[in-house]
């Protein structure tokens, strides 16, 4: 399971975009989706199916290294307004129905979640036959015992592989911040090299208008070149790139017309 997808709980409720009332275990149970298209079930709608606490399963749940991870709060819009309310990331879900102990659940959904924890826990055991290359249906096919040892070899490889994408999304999450500030920078440099050729233009229409006539074509391509000048040095001393001085040029040719 991707840790991408899930994130760290947030400590402020976002609005989610969009919402709507499914049914689980017979009950309503709202579920919503997240603004980068995860889908996450009400904590609140998943105890009551099930007839659990929901605070005690919170602390449960944060104290959970791997469940705290598909925690996080919504504003959701309720009969009575909006109201910030715990979710719980679907693929983490079910994880958690597989550690309730349906003994003190209600009687009503007791069997259907012994059903359902007894078909997860042959999921589970699928997958972890499939990762150390053992059968996926009955330890009783496994013809040697020595095939358990290369259970915590692949154990190995996996955690090693885990360990080497984490990094590469690292990598990729600094380089993204890098040239995003890069950009914000860039804008920013634009902007205030707009504006200061906006004033030079503003100087030079107040002086034309000050004399008797306008200015000559000679004087005005003096200060023209003046402009120039002052913009390349500029450009240079912020170190705008290419595309941006290309953009400059365009916006003094327009000033200038």
């Amino acid at each position: 399971m991707p840790n991408s997808t899930l994130g760290e709980s947030s400590p402020s409720a976002e609005r989610p975009v969009e919402q709507v009332v499914v049914t689980f275990f017979d009950l309503p149970c709202l579920a919503v989706r997240a603004a980068n298209g995860s889908i996450y079930l009400a904590m609140r709608d998943l105890c009551d199916a099930i007839g659990v606490q929901l605070s005690a399963q919170l602390r449960r749940i944060r104290a959970h290294t791997q469940l705290q991870k598909g925690l996080r709060p919504f504003r959701v819009t309720t009969a009575g307004g909006f109201q910030d309310q715990e979710f719980m990331h679907l693929q983490v879900t079910a994880t958690w129905l597989l550690m309730i102990n349906s003994a003190r659940t209600a009687p009503a959904t007791r069997q259907r979640l012994d059903y359902l924890q007894e078909y997860l826990v042959q999921e589970v055991y699928a997958a972890f036959a499939r990762l150390s290359g053992l059968p996926e249906h009955a330890t009783r096919d496994i013809e040697d015992l020595d095939d358990l040892r290369n259970v915590d070899t692949h154990i190995t490889a996996l955690a090693e592989q885990q360990a080497r994408l984490q990094e590469r999304q690292e990598a990729l999450e600094a380089r993204q911040t890098g040239l995003e500030t890069s950009q914000d920078k860039a804008r920013d440099t634009w902007r205030e090299l707009r504006t200061d050729l906006r004033e030079l233009l503003a100087r030079m229409q107040a002086i034309e208008a000050k004399q008797e006539g306008t200015i000559t074509k000679a004087q005005r391509g003096y200060i023209y070149q003046l402009v120039l000048r002052w913009s390349e040095a500029e450009a240079d001393r912020r170190q705008i790139t290419s595309c941006r001085a290309t953009k400059i040029f365009h916006l003094r040719n327009t000033l200038s017309a």
